[in-house]
């Protein structure tokens, strides 16, 4: 078989190289692993670059599809301040719900790695009784003021099966309940602490023996972010969505009409809180504050605020970085955006949101899909990844273009010459394609960027029968 083969994109024709046959994380297709102990992760081939004002973008098969319906999922994370890479595979054929997890380490930056092994983090996994969970590795970073590897791990308890939870969930139903840990390791990801709280009210602690426990569902809900950012003061900041007491006026209660059936409840929106982490010393252990919410009324987000992701800009200035959602709205009059804020004092006060803009001033449109800062030591400025579309999106789609923007700072805002798109619908694709939760790195030998991506949507019959690609970014 060739393993290179040309497919059109965004007008022009991509060599794609094939990494591997299939992720075979079904045991019965183990033969078929490409991901062996001595892979380098595939042969080198010349590619073809997509060029823009900051570099070039090279886009290739990572993990195929193995089966129609069933998509591959990969997560690359650095574990430690060296080279130390810890590679999360999945297979997905539902809407969030990750399945058949396996992971595997690469202790020379990714040249070779460890056999892959079964991670028992899903709900595939995780069951008592008629209550199942999941336990997903969120957000990792290296503190060198505590010298430790942290890592914020997202629970979320489903209260019955979890397709048909989360089928009554669209319908109105809730029937999960959300809380964010965290763990430690002193040498680089091998071993960890037990999970710790992620806390901001009173409430019950997690009891192994007990998942469902009311007091403990019920308090402290929350949906981290995908990042933990070191602050250059010694601090650590890590943002979470949450649920926000709000007192609505005669326009809300005149959209409410138009809610989604699984927005927040009346008296409620989604709000996002900063989490604040000092190390102690003495104590081993961070010891956190949190600052008030920030939050936007519903007829400027339907779905509140989420994804949140924070950048430290030169000045000390913090950014938060949120997506919202329109979804119910008329898209035209209530059009979607990304949604910012700023803190001048580390994180502990935040200014009121307003929308994020280029630098000349105007305003774009964005879906609710997450996005991703990342500052280049190649360049040493900040860059912004997301979704940015053409016409006004409705809720969270279309998830088209993807682009990476450098961060004016000084306003801040995206630089609008500096728009580079890293992935577009080509013609073959659906129109539901997209391109959202990502995993993004610098190569820490390279600097060039790293974005492993699934392309839901990219093939007709299932939005999951879709292939795995890795992005490679070099900046000029």
């Amino acid at each position: 078989m060739n393993p290179t083969r040309r497919i059109p994109l965004g007008g022009r024709s991509w060599p794609i190289v094939l990494l591997g046959l299939a992720f075979a994380l079904e045991a019965t297709s183990a033969a078929e692993n490409p991901h062996s102990a001595k892979s380098a992760g595939g042969p080198p081939a010349e590619m073809a670059e997509r060029s823009g004002p900051l570099g070039s973008v090279r886009r290739e098969i990572y993990l195929p599809s193995p089966r129609p319906g069933l998509a591959p999922g990969v997560d690359v994370k650095y574990l430690g301040a060296g080279l130390r890479r810890r590679e999360i595979g999945s297979l997905s054929g539902k809407s969030d719900l990750p399945e058949k997890m396996k992971v595997r380490f690469s202790e020379d930056n990714g040249r070779t790695w460890s056999p892959l092994v079964p991670l028992e983090v899903g709900v595939d996994s995780l069951r008592q009784g008629e209550t199942f969970r999941e336990d997903l590795y969120f957000a990792v970073n290296f503190d060198p003021q505590s010298r430790r590897t942290i890592e914020m791990v997202f629970q979320r308890i489903f209260l019955g099966e979890p397709s048909a939870v989360l089928k009554k969930y669209w319908q109105g139903d809730k029937q999960f309940y959300d809380h964010m840990l965290y763990r430690l390791s002193a040498d680089e990801g091998r071993t960890w602490t037990a999970l710790r709280p992620l806390v901001y009210e009173g409430g019950a602690t997690f009891e192994p023996a007990d998942w469902a426990k009311p007091a403990y569902l019920q308090s402290n809900e929350m949906y981290g972010s995908y990042a933990v950012t070191i602050l250059r003061n010694g601090q650590i900041a890590y943002p979470a969505s949450l649920r926000v007491p709000y007192a609505e006026d005669e326009e809300d209660r005149k959209i409410r009409a138009s809610f989604p059936k699984y927005a927040a409840p009346p008296g409620y929106v989604g709000g996002v809180r900063c989490f604040l982490g000092k190390w102690n010393r003495q104590k081993s252990d961070y010891e956190w504050t949190v600052s008030p919410p920030v939050f936007v009324p519903p007829r400027v987000s339907t779905r509140g605020l989420g994804e949140p992701v924070i950048a430290e800009l030169q000045d000390g200035t913090l950014l938060l970085d949120m997506r919202g959602s329109n979804d119910g709205l008329d898209p035209v009059q209530y059009p979607g955006r990304r949604w910012i804020s700023l803190s001048r004092d580390g994180g502990h006060n935040w200014s009121a949101v307003t929308d994020l803009r280029y630098d000349t001033g105007e305003q774009f449109y964005a879906p609710g899909s997450l996005a991703k800062f990342i500052r280049s030591h190649k360049t040493g400025k900040l860059y912004w990844v997301g979704n940015i579309n053409r016409d006004p999106p409705k809720g969270g789609v279309p998830r088209y273009p993807l682009y990476i923007a450098e961060v004016n700072e000084e306003i801040p805002a995206l630089r609008r010459s500096t728009l580079t798109i890293i992935d577009d619908r080509a013609p073959e694709d659906t129109a539901a394609v997209q391109f959202s939760n990502f995993s993004l790195l610098e190569n820490r030998e390279t600097q060039a960027l790293e974005i492993y991506l699934t392309r839901l949507g990219e093939k007709p019959g299932s939005a999951f029968s879709a292939n795995a690609y890795k992005y490679v970014l070099t900046l000029r």
